[in-house]
């Protein structure tokens, strides 16, 4: 069996195109991965198609060759999120192939299933909201759907410095959703970023009898002083490393003990076998996994494959239910969130598969770069218009504003 073709689907969700993967094998199998990168998911599929020796040909059930063989020979290694999201996606593809083979779930072949459901926490719900008060009337909303434990960034548009009228604001906004809660939701407070050292203490020092579950990203991701600094002055949990990509990324974040909780994206930061390795080197330190998950359907499927079988599991991200109205149609069993649960997939490889005649409704017309940037204001709407009704209602977009009738559907070979 070797690999012989590859296609790519570029999916229009307004705010972060997604990027599906399928892999094509000599006798007919395949396998599904997701290759989404925010604003740069056409440079996924350039990857894909300017790497072609590094996996066409070869035998996908040598993954651990396939990966050591393909980074070793990139120049730029941890420097290109592209190459790497490229990676990853061929590399998840490639799990999902050998879990068909075999009928197993890839956790099975990866030490098998620890749990047969993960916590998960809302993200995305706070689209249209601005408010104190509309923070908190939403955040009502969420938890009255089962969740205890919610994620968002009372921050607008901040950027390195705030005002301490600025810092007034966030507190009241994270006050009232507590209040809104109660004390048995957990609230994780995202930072984006956003925040020199000193101004995310003088933050953090004000919300901590809120009793958040982390602060997230409080700090430039690249800075581990300022994040260790971050740490060392506040009771609150640090949570980070969305943005970090490999296992040798990682390392000199998880020793510097700067982070209680990390957030590898599977999808960008190296695949499925790296997030395993990644979680272990995390667990030799004591340090929690929650994996980052602010993609398509795909993304989630891979992500719980993870989340079964490490010891060190966390919380997931989910926007699964605050997304556009037709993501779960793309999936043929949609996953289900429960009482704040998502089951973990036990069929073959990802457990998931693709409806197709769906997959086309929603092709990309464009591969232009959503208009979506966290220093801008109403970045939290995501592109996607005010649900009419229900505020949590299902998102919808019109495809009358495409500018072009080619979909982005590739094939590459």
């Amino acid at each position: 069996m070797k690999i012989d073709s590859i296609q790519t689907y570029l999916i229009d969700n307004p705010w972060k195109k997604w990027l599906f993967v399928r892999v094509g094998t000599s006798d007919g199998s395949y396998g599904l991965a997701e290759g989404t990168l925010y604003g740069e998911s056409s440079a996924v599929i350039s990857e894909l198609q300017d790497r072609r020796n590094m996996y066409m040909g070869k035998d996908p059930f040598m993954i651990e060759k396939l990966w050591n063989d393909w980074y070793r020979d990139s120049f730029n290694r941890n420097a290109s999120a592209p190459n790497i999201t490229a990676l990853s996606a061929v590399e998840t593809a490639c799990w999902d192939i050998v879990g068909k083979h075999y009928g197993a779930p890839i956790h099975a072949l990866l030490g098998g299933a620890i749990r047969d459901k993960v916590k998960v926490y809302a993200n995305g719900w706070y689209t249209h909201v601005s408010t104190p008060e509309e923070f908190a009337e939403r955040a009502k909303e969420v938890v009255k759907k089962g969740y205890r434990a919610i994620k968002f960034d009372p921050f607008g548009t901040s950027y390195l410095s705030a005002s301490t009228e600025d810092i007034r604001s966030y507190v009241r906004i994270i006050g009232a959703v507590r209040e809104a809660v109660g004390d048995d939701t957990e609230l994780l407070i995202e930072g984006h970023g956003r925040f020199t050292a000193e101004t995310a203490v003088r933050i953090a020092k004000q919300i901590e009898g809120y009793n958040p579950r982390w602060f997230e990203e409080p700090v430039p991701p690249e800075d581990l002083e300022a994040l260790r600094t971050v740490a060392a002055k506040t009771t609150i949990p640090i949570a980070s490393g969305e943005r970090v990509l490999t296992i040798y990324g990682f390392a000199p974040l998880i020793e510097s003990h700067s982070v209680d909780i990390i957030q590898p994206d599977l999808i960008n930061a190296g695949g499925i076998l790296q997030g395993k390795k990644i979680s272990a080197l995390a667990d030799a330190h004591y340090v929690m996994v929650a994996p980052h998950q602010a993609e398509g359907p795909l993304a989630t499927a891979t992500c719980l494959q993870l989340d079964a079988c490490i010891q060190n599991f966390e919380i997931q991200e989910s926007f699964d239910e605050f997304d556009i109205a037709w993501r779960q149609d793309l999936l043929k069993e949609p996953i289900k969130i429960e009482g704040g649960y998502m089951s973990i997939p036990h069929g073959p490889g990802l457990g998931v598969e693709l409806r197709m005649k769906e997959v086309e409704k929603h092709l990309a017309t464009t591969a232009e770069r959503p208009d979506f940037n966290l220093f801008e204001r109403g970045w939290e709407n995501r592109n996607l218009p005010k649900p009419v009704g229900h505020r949590n209602g299902p998102q919808t977009r019109s495809r009358a504003n495409l500018t072009t009738s080619r979909p982005t559907r590739r094939k590459l070979e």
